[in-house]
C-alpha cells in the first residue's frame, strides 16, 4: 500500500499534465489510473504510451424549418451551415452513436540528437463511410499524427492559431459554434511564449465554378504567429494569422487565376476562478477567418463577375463559465455568435449570421467514467432574410482509458 501510494504521490503532476481531474477522485482510483499511465511500453530505448475513450452518444433534435438527411454530419454534432433554413415545417430526428470513440499512441525515444515524441490519434467522425442498415460500421480517420523534437513540431495537430485550452467543455464535439477550430498539417517552432507556424493552405470562396466553391491552389503557406501568457491564474493567447486566398477556375467561360491576401487576429484564454472553476473566452477578427472559425459556416470571400477576389469581413466570440457544484458534479454554460459582412453580390443563400448556447450537467461517476446530459441551440440567419434553429438533447456516456 505505502508503495502505491508513493506512485501516486510520485505521478500527481503526470496525471494532471494528462487532464486527469484529481480532485474529483478517491486515492485508490487515483493509484489505478496513474499506474496504467505510468506502466507504458518500452521497447529498446523509446517508451510508448496509448490510451482513449469511448464515447455514446443520443440526440433527439428539433429543427424548426426543415430536416438533415441521413449521413449528414450536422447529424453527429452541431454544424451551424447544415441547419436548415426556411423550411416548409418541422423536424424532429433520433440518432444514437459512437463514432466519437477514440484511440491515441504516443511514443518518446532518446537519440544522440536528443529526445523525439511522436502522437498518432484517430475516431471516426465525419469519415462519410458506412450506413446504419446493419452493422453501423465506420471507417478510422486521422486526428493527429506528429513529431516533435527540440523546439520543433512537424505534422498535423491543432492550427497554432487555436488556443485549445479556450474551447468549453460540452457534450457536443465542437461546441460552441463561433469557436476556432482548426487541425492541419504545419511546420512549428516554439520559443518560450512565442510560437511561430508554416502550415497548410486551402482557399474557399463563394462564386466559381460551383457555390461556395473550394481550391488547392495556393502557392504560400498559411502563417501564424501566437504569443502566450501564462500563470497560476491561467492563460491568455494573443494570436494574428496571415493567408493566401487563390483560385484558378473558368468564370462565366472565362480562365482566371487570382490571388489576394488577407489576415487574422484572436485573443483566447482561460482564466481561474478558484481552485476548479474558470472562465473561457475567444474574440476572433478579420477579413480571412473563413474555415477557421464557425466551421467554415462563412467563406473568406466572393469570386466577382470580373474574377477579382472580394475578401470578407467576419468576426467571432465566445463565452464560457466551467463550475464544480461538488467533487463529482460540474456544469458548463457557453454562448457564442458569428457574423460575416458579405458583399452585395453572393448568393441569398449565403449564411449571414451563427449563434449558439450550451448547457450541460455532468458526473464523474468514477476517474474513468462520465455520465452527462446538455441542452444544444443553434441559430442561422442567410442574406435573404430567411433563418432556422436547431434545438437538441444529448445524454453521453464516456469511459477514458
Amino acid at each position: 500500500m505505502i508503495a502505491r501510494k508513493a506512485t501516486y504521490l510520485c505521478g500527481a503532476l503526470v496525471l494532471a499534465q494528462a487532464g486527469g481531474a484529481v480532485a474529483d477522485t478517491t486515492l485508490e482510483e487515483r493509484i489505478v489510473v496513474l499506474e496504467k499511465r505510468m506502466d507504458g511500453i518500452k521497447r529498446g530505448n523509446t517508451q510508448i504510451d496509448f490510451g482513449g475513450f469511448i464515447k455514446a452518444d443520443t440526440m433527439m433534435s428539433k429543427y424548426s424549418d426543415g430536416d438533415l438527411d441521413k449521413g449528414s454530419t450536422g447529424r453527429d454534432f452541431m454544424v451551424p451551415s447544415t441547419i436548415p433554413v426556411g423550411g416548409g415545417g418541422s423536424s424532429e430526428e433520433l440518432d444514437f452513436i459512437a463514432k466519437q470513440s477514440r484511440f491515441w499512441l504516443k511514443s518518446e525515444t532518446m537519440t544522440s540528437a536528443g529526445t523525439v515524441r511522436g502522437h498518432i490519434e484517430i475516431d471516426f467522425q465525419t469519415t462519410g463511410q458506412g450506413d446504419e442498415r446493419i452493422s453501423n460500421s465506420y471507417s478510422p480517420r486521422i486526428r493527429h499524427a506528429y513529431l516533435a523534437w527540440g523546439d520543433w513540431l512537424f505534422g498535423q495537430t491543432w492550427s497554432t492559431f487555436f488556443n485549445v485550452s479556450a474551447l468549453p467543455e460540452t457534450l457536443d464535439f465542437v461546441g460552441a459554434a463561433g469557436t476556432v477550430f482548426e487541425r492541419q498539417p504545419q511546420i512549428r517552432y516554439t520559443s518560450g511564449p512565442v510560437m511561430l507556424a508554416f502550415e497548410n493552405p486551402s482557399t474557399t470562396l463563394y462564386g466559381g465554378d460551383s457555390n461556395p466553391s473550394e481550391y488547392d491552389d495556393n502557392n504560400v503557406p498559411d502563417i501564424v504567429a501566437r504569443y502566450n501568457l501564462t500563470g497560476g491564474w491561467g492563460n491568455v493567447s494573443l494570436s494574428a494569422m496571415g493567408r493566401q486566398l487563390k483560385y484558378e477556375d473558368d468564370v462565366g467561360g472565362t480562365p482566371y487565376e487570382e490571388d489576394k491576401y488577407g489576415y487574422g487576429l484572436s485573443v483566447a484564454g482561460r482564466v481561474m476562478l478558484g481552485a476548479m472553476d474558470d472562465i473561457r473566452f475567444q474574440a476572433h477578427y478579420g477579413n480571412a477567418l473563413g474555415r477557421y472559425t464557425t466551421l467554415n459556416a462563412f467563406r473568406s470571400g466572393q469570386i466577382e463577375a470580373d474574377g477579382s477576389i472580394e475578401l470578407i469581413d467576419q468576426w467571432s466570440g465566445v463565452l464560457a463559465l466551467r463550475h464544480h457544484w461538488s467533487d463529482r458534479w460540474r456544469s458548463n454554460f457557453a454562448v457564442s455568435v458569428s457574423e460575416a459582412n458579405n458583399p452585395d453580390t453572393v448568393a441569398a443563400t449565403t449564411s449571414k449570421s451563427i449563434q449558439s448556447a450550451h448547457a450541460n450537467l455532468i458526473w464523474q461517476v468514477a476517474e474513468p467514467l462520465t455520465l452527462g446530459g446538455e441542452l444544444i441551440y443553434g441559430s442561422r440567419e442567410i442574406e435573404n432574410g430567411d433563418d432556422g434553429n436547431l434545438k437538441r438533447v444529448q445524454f453521453t456516456a464516456k469511459y477514458a482509458f
